[in-house]
C-alpha cells in the first residue's frame, strides 16, 4: 500500500515494465490516491524484474524499495542482498485467479484500465471516488 489519498488505485505491476514505469511515476507525482500494488514479473520478456519484486516484497520499507526499483535505481547495480519472504507467489497467484497474464493492469476508483492511459487515469481521478462501478 502506497499513499492515503480518496482515490482507490488498484495496480498490478512489473517493475522493469516501462510502461509500469511511466504509471508509477504517475501516481507517485498524485497525493490524492491510495495505491494496492500487486507484482506480477514478467521473466520471459524481464529476465531481472522476478529479483526486483522480491526484493520489493521482503524489505522493512516497502514503499521506498518499490519507489527506488520503479525510478531505475537497480537497473545497472545489484540488488542490496534481502531474505525473501515468499510473497511473490501470493501476488502471482491474486493476479493469476483474476486472470493477468500481461502488465500494466489498473483499477481506479473500481473502473478497469488495461495499460498505462495517462489521460484516462486523470479523468478517473479527477471524477472522484463516487466514480466507483
Amino acid at each position: 500500500k502506497i499513499g492515503d489519498g480518496p482515490n482507490q488505485v488498484v495496480e498490478i505491476s512489473d517493475p522493469d515494465c516501462p510502461f509500469c514505469r511511466d504509471g508509477s511515476a504517475f501516481f507517485s507525482a498524485r497525493e490524492d490516491v491510495t495505491r494496492y500494488v500487486f507484482l506480477f514479473p514478467l521473466d520471459r520478456i524481464h529476465p531481472q524484474a522476478e529479483a526486483k519484486s522480491r526484493f520489493i516484497l521482503s524489505a522493512e520499507d516497502q514503499e521506498t524499495a518499490y519507489e527506488d526499483v520503479f525510478s531505475g535505481q537497480y537497473d545497472d547495480q545489484p540488488l542490496p542482498e534481502f531474505q525473501d519472504d515468499g510473497l511473490l507467489a501470493v501476488h502471482r497467484e491474486i493476479a493469476e485467479k483474476i486472470g493477468v497474464n500481461s502488465t500494466p493492469r489498473y483499477w481506479i476508483n473500481g473502473q478497469y484500465i488495461s495499460g498505462t492511459n495517462l489521460q484516462e487515469f486523470e479523468t478517473l481521478l479527477d471524477q472522484g471516488p463516487t466514480a466507483e462501478k
